[in-house]
């Protein structure tokens, strides 16, 4: 079932890493469903440009932060908690290539899983208050990844304890992610929260197909032309990331959805329309979401729910 979604009028929405990529076409379609967007991203002077090109950019705001800095994650997760009004957070940034070796990170793991998983369990631990006082019903979105079917999640080796593999290092992080986000929908619906906890994937994405924004992405003549070619060809296989934007933007924008373990992801798996599927069976384990929980409140020494 495909998904309906609604106006964004008057809602505020702050948005990981949407100064290029996904994150930045989540950033434009959630603006013009009317949202106010916060870009949450380290350069003030990138955050400017995408501002800039955003529908109504005056209605939009800049906001610092670092995720391989926990000092930094603390600062922008205690802002939006100070925000007067927050309606949805979507975690979307994060390191896409792990490094060759082995290199620690925020909270003294694993740079992939601590700056793409910890960093935001830790920046939403501290905007939760801010997310419970929106009149409407707030929404979480964790951004989750095709890598998981590829990938299983090992419990054993999630933080690289045993043995490192760049790819498989990202597939933890990307696990980890949607594990918790689930916990997280079994955690607020269990205390009667307002705030709902949705995962989404955006499927396959390359650059080739993706619409041009000037200073965000921006393809020669030839590589646009041959893209026109292509993308009948492969639209079920890989679609831009303009359309890949499309599963997040859902999880914020779309009116009816189920109560539950809710994730979105394209019609195909890799591209197309979102729609309500189904995640890999570590996903949606409730044993592993309490380990997980449990392991990531040790880490950040703080409850994710307080």
């Amino acid at each position: 079932m495909l998904l309906e979604l609604g106006r964004l009028d008057g809602r505020t929405v702050a948005v990981t890493g949407a100064t290029s990529g996904i994150g930045y076409f989540i950033a434009e379609q959630l603006a013009a469903l009317g949202a106010e967007i916060i870009v949450v991203a380290r350069s003030e002077e990138r955050s400017r440009h995408a501002i800039s090109l955003l529908p109504h950019s005056g209605a939009h705001r800049f906001l610092e932060m670092d995720l391989a800095d926990v000092d930094s994650v603390r600062r922008a997760g205690e802002e939006l908690r100070d925000t007067p009004q927050l309606d949805g957070v979507v975690m979307n940034a994060g390191l896409i290539a792990a490094p060759k070796s082995f290199e620690e990170g925020p909270f003294g793991v694993e740079l992939t899983v601590g700056t793409n998983f910890l960093s935001h369990v830790e920046l939403l631990r501290l905007a939760l208050p801010s997310l419970e006082r929106s009149s409407g019903g707030a929404r979480v979105v964790s951004m989750g990844s095709m890598l998981t079917q590829r990938i299983p999640f090992d419990p054993n080796n999630w933080l690289s304890q045993e043995s490192y593999r760049p790819r498989a290092a990202y597939a933890m992080s990307k696990h980890a992610t949607e594990i918790l986000g689930f916990e997280l929908s079994r955690a607020l619906r269990a205390r009667n929260s307002s705030v709902t906890s949705i995962v989404a994937h955006p499927g396959g994405a390359i650059d080739v197909l993706t619409a041009d924004r000037p200073g965000i992405h921006t393809r020669p003549g030839i590589v646009r032309a041959a893209a026109r070619v292509l993308r009948p060809a492969f639209s079920s296989i890989v679609q831009g990331k303009d359309s890949a934007a499309a599963s997040a933007v859902a999880a914020i924008a779309a009116i009816d959805l189920p109560t539950g373990e809710v994730y979105i992801g394209p019609r195909s798996n890799a591209a197309g329309p979102p729609m309500i599927t189904e995640p890999v069976a570590t996903s949606r384990d409730p044993e592993l979401g309490r380990l997980l929980w449990t392991e990531t409140e040790r880490i950040l020494g703080a409850p994710i729910i307080t």
